[in-house]
């Protein structure tokens, strides 16, 4: 099996189906699955869960911005904390 290519035959894949799934499950890519010259199938690894982390930049830029709200959110918080009972240690 040629691993510089990205697709394998029908056939290929029948032989070596356990071999072309881990490959495709540990490098990330699609294999293109051919039959004769025509590309027929892709195998390709599940898409991936949560959010990427390039794009964290970008969605808090999105988010609405507090506006005349935050001083009053800020003041809040520090009134909250200043009453609350909490330990010195949180992990106590």
């Amino acid at each position: 099996m040629d691993w510089q290519h990205d697709s394998i035959s029908a056939t290929e894949l029948a032989r070596n189906m356990a071999s072309v799934i881990d490959k495709v499950r540990v490098s990330g890519h699609s294999v293109y699955i051919t039959k004769g010259s025509q590309t027929v199938a892709e195998l390709s690894p599940p898409p991936k869960q949560g959010f990427p982390i390039e794009q964290l930049g970008s969605l808090l830029e999105s988010l609405p911005s507090l506006g005349n709200d935050a001083q009053q959110m800020a003041e809040d918080l520090k009134d909250a904390r200043s009453h609350a009972d909490l330990p010195e240690n949180p992990w106590d």
